[in-house]
């Protein structure tokens, strides 16, 4: 039977059921009707709230062909975390920081040019480590768990603040991480979390669900389970980035937690008015863009993440869409896993008389990205969003999120 990922109770309520989808990272070199797929399918914990994915693919397999450094991604909330650090009094410029799923090491090194003497970073990517490597970041190559926690332990001993950014969400074994948290961080020690926030995403009928998102936290859930490792939250805030992020600082305390329940009436019902609307998302969608294309129109998707890719599986978009463009010189040439839409550069808008560009980057990018193309809305090409919580995004979107109001 399965059994929640964040209290391993087993009532499990079923929200959406997406069908059987490729890898969304996985891009193709040619058209390909011979993928893997596997299901993916969104749960509400019954006993704590957690919306969680199901038997999700194991990270062997999903990870076999992953490249994503974290510096090709806009983060202009960098300095803001590095400011939350340096106002913890107990954090001295020579404690000792560890951040899991450190990437490529660009916070670290942040952190490292803000005066922290020892910082170490831990990342199972091999082209991720290099990339540490190269900007002076000590990095464990390993994925975080509590054998490789004692080895850090052993190594370095205690850290005085574990960190943690946009990975938590990736945790299929969530006892094992707070577990590994338990042996790594010392006695009133510090932690930094950021995760998407998926309170965002309910009120906003986002449905960019990708499959390396098993978890999909709210406040409340997260402080859950932070609240099993005794981490009390002293600070939280939400950040424009990837969607809508939490940011959250707890402190380890000697005295046992009492998990919050208060929440839970309304994050179900949230979660399943989420779920009723997927089916008139769904079919909106194909409307807007079948009328669209049926007066003549002409619909291209800039960016080719996994969000929106995800998104055109779910939805079935694929037919109305010509091509995706993408700045990221990698991915030109390419295709999307499952849809099969060709990956051009920026210029094929205007080469190939696209009229209506769904905008699938970040909130916080968007308009950079509309500026690089005034010759397309010179000529008439409009711009509309498709990642939450952007302000931008069609009318029949706007009204279905009004109609979906508790």
């Amino acid at each position: 039977m399965n059994s929640c990922n964040l209290c391993e109770g087993k009532q499990l309520y079923k929200l959406i059921d997406f069908g059987a989808h490729p890898i969304a990272h996985d891009y193709l070199k040619t058209p390909s009707n011979d993928e893997y797929v596997h299901p993916v399918t969104l749960y509400f914990c019954e006993t704590c709230g957690h919306i969680q994915l199901i038997n999700p693919i194991p990270p062997d397999l999903l990870y076999e062909n992953y490249v994503c450094l974290s510096s090709w991604k806009h983060q202009p909330h960098i300095p803001r975390l590095a400011r939350i650090i340096e106002e913890l009094n107990d954090i001295k410029k020579t404690s000792t920081i560890l951040e899991v799923g450190s990437n490529d090491g660009r916070f670290l090194q942040v952190l490292k040019e803000h005066g922290y003497k020892k910082i170490i970073g831990m990342e199972p990517a091999h082209d991720a480590q290099i990339a540490a490597g190269q900007k002076g970041v000590i990095t464990i190559p390993s994925y975080f768990n509590k054998k490789t926690a004692e080895g850090f332990v052993e190594n370095y001993g205690h850290c005085d603040l574990f960190i943690s950014r946009q990975m938590l969400e990736h945790i299929n074994d969530l006892k094992d991480f707070h577990d590994a948290m338990d042996v790594v961080l010392s006695p009133g020690g510090f932690v930094v979390f950021e995760v998407p926030n998926f309170n965002c995403s309910l009120d906003t009928l986002d449905y960019t669900l990708w499959e390396e998102h098993v978890n999909y936290f709210t406040l409340e859930t997260l402080t859950r389970f932070l609240a099993y490792s005794g981490i009390k939250i002293i600070h939280s805030e939400k950040i424009l980035f990837s969607g809508e992020a939490l940011i959250v600082i707890g402190k380890k305390v000697d005295i046992p937690l009492e998990p919050p329940k208060d929440y839970m009436e309304a994050l179900r019902a949230k979660a399943i008015n989420y779920s009723k609307s997927w089916p008139k998302f769904r079919n909106a969608f194909i409307k807007y863009l079948d009328d669209h294309k049926t007066a003549g129109g002409k619909v291209a998707v800039y960016g080719a993440g996994a969000r929106v890719n995800s998104l055109i599986n779910f939805v079935g978009l694929g037919p109305y869409i010509e091509f995706i463009v993408d700045d990221q010189q990698e991915k030109q040439g390419l295709f999307v896993p499952g849809s099969n839409l060709p990956i051009l550069s920026g210029d094929a808008l205007e080469k190939y008389s696209i009229d209506l560009c769904l905008l699938a980057v970040n909130t916080e990018s968007e308009e950079k990205a509309i500026s690089k193309h005034p010759e397309f809305i010179k000529k008439g090409g409009k711009f509309i969003s498709v990642l939450p919580p952007s302000e931008l995004l069609p009318h029949f979107w706007k009204r279905l999120i009004e109609e979906s109001k508790i």
